[in-house]
Parts: structure tokens; C-alpha cells; sequence
């Protein structure tokens, strides 16, 4: 059995007010042979409590659970919270999601900065793209072309709107891989395996968002071969999360 590693998901409550815990999120991922996963969490308005809730979960499953910084440029203390996240909390990612924070990427004068003290860390960086429109894969990529030193994950392969334009945005870009969340049209998956390679290409779940069975299951349906199916599902989460 190939090994699974979910590197987009999260913590707290939904957005219908659902409640969920860290041993709910191991053990429901566990029944999937879901081994390790990474999250954020977008429940409330803080991100000093969103953090502080994922920080609690790295603790509790330190061999399963990846914590990733939930930033908003926007903020006055984004520095310091990046700061606080990244050393002393040791996060292993940061999760920019402009969409719910209500802003542009390419109008917010501290993206760049952030990015800059981001690539000294050496984390990866996970952008939700694929909501018009202010989340779209386009000034991302432009975002990401000014990085290079940068790993970014763009979220939902561009969601319903921008699977395939997403693909054509981020291909000659080395530095972003594609993450296959909510991405249910066959004909983006193969077409993002085919021109990106199985090697950017990411599993993940956006639990609790989305089913677990059906984004697993959707990889068995499209004929891959086993070392396509390894790099998806776990290989490039190992070299996103740097795990030797």
C-alpha cells in the first residue's frame, strides 16, 4: 500500500460552525491511511488564537501533525507573528489566503518583505487560488516568478474556475506545485501530471471541507503508475516538508 501524506487541511471550526479536534483529524485521516498531515487554521478572526490552536495540535501529535502559520499581510504584527510561528513554534509552512483576508496580492506592499524573511525560514508557502476575484492563480504566479528561492503550493489546482489556466500559469515556474484538493475534472488532473509532471503535484484534502474517500479514490481512476502515484501522495509533501 503507498503511503499518504495530506499536506492542505485544518483545524477548528467550519464555516457552519462544525466543531472538530486534533484526535477527531488523526483518527479519521488514520481510517484513510492517512499517516501525516499539515494544517492551518481559518476558524475565527485572530490568526495569533488560529496559530496558537494549530501550535497545541503540532504538540499533541508531534510524528503527525504539520503546522503551517496562518499570515495576513494586512496585519500590523504579521512580522512578529511570522517570527513567533516559524522560530520558536517551528511551523513548517505558511498559508496566505487573500480571499478570506480581503485583499490583492499584487496590491499588498507587504507580500514581498514576508516572502523575503519566509525564504530565510526555508518553509514552503500555501496560497489559496482559484476564487475570483482576488485568490487567482495569475498574480500568484507573478508573486512566485519574484521568489524563486521560494517553494509555493498553489491550492485546489485553481479550483472550478482556473484548473487548466492554473496549470498553463505556473509551468515554467519550478518553484510552485499544484495541490489537488476540491479539484474534481479529470481532465485538469491528468493534464496537471502531464505538462507539470507527477513530481509538482501534491495530495491533499482541505479536511474538513471536503470527503476523504472520493480525493483519494480520484487518483485510482486515472491508470497512474506507481512512482506517479508516490510522488503525488507522499514524495513531494516529503521534500515540501523537508523530511529526509
Amino acid at each position: 500500500m503507498i503511503k499518504k501524506y495530506d499536506i492542505h487541511s485544518h483545524l477548528g471550526k467550519t464555516s457552519s460552525g462544525e466543531e472538530n479536534t486534533p484526535t477527531f483529524l488523526v483518527e479519521d485521516l488514520s481510517k484513510y491511511g492517512i499517516s501525516k498531515v499539515g494544517i492551518s487554521c481559518l476558524s475565527g478572526i485572530s490568526t495569533r488564537e488560529q496559530n496558537d490552536l494549530v501550535y497545541s495540535a503540532m504538540k499533541e501529535y508531534p510524528d503527525v501533525i504539520e503546522g503551517y502559520a496562518f499570515i495576513n499581510p494586512k496585519s500590523p504584527d504579521a512580522f512578529d507573528e511570522l517570527d513567533l510561528c516559524l522560530g520558536k513554534y517551528k511551523m513548517n509552512g505558511v498559508k496566505f489566503h487573500s480571499w478570506k483576508h480581503g485583499y490583492y496580492p499584487d496590491n499588498c506592499s507587504a507580500i514581498d518583505p514576508i516572502l523575503d524573511k519566509i525564504e530565510k525560514y526555508g518553509v514552503h508557502v500555501q496560497t489559496h487560488v482559484g476564487t475570483s476575484p482576488i485568490s487567482t492563480p495569475y498574480v500568484w504566479a507573478e508573486i512566485a516568478r519574484r521568489h524563486t528561492n521560494v517553494d509555493f503550493v498553489f491550492t485546489h489546482i485553481g479550483y472550478y474556475e482556473f484548473g487548466y489556466s492554473c496549470i498553463e500559469a505556473v509551468k515554467n515556474l519550478p518553484n510552485v506545485w499544484v495541490e489537488t484538493s476540491g479539484q474534481m475534472e479529470v481532465g485538469v488532473l491528468k493534464r496537471a501530471i502531464e505538462v507539470l509532471g507527477s513530481n509538482r503535484v501534491v495530495f491533499g484534502l482541505d479536511w474538513p471541507y471536503k470527503i476523504t474517500n472520493i480525493e483519494i479514490d480520484k487518483f485510482y481512476q486515472l491508470s497512474l503508475n506507481d512512482k506517479d502515484m508516490e510522488n503525488i501522495f507522499y514524495k513531494n509533501a516529503e521534500y515540501l516538508w523537508r523530511i529526509k
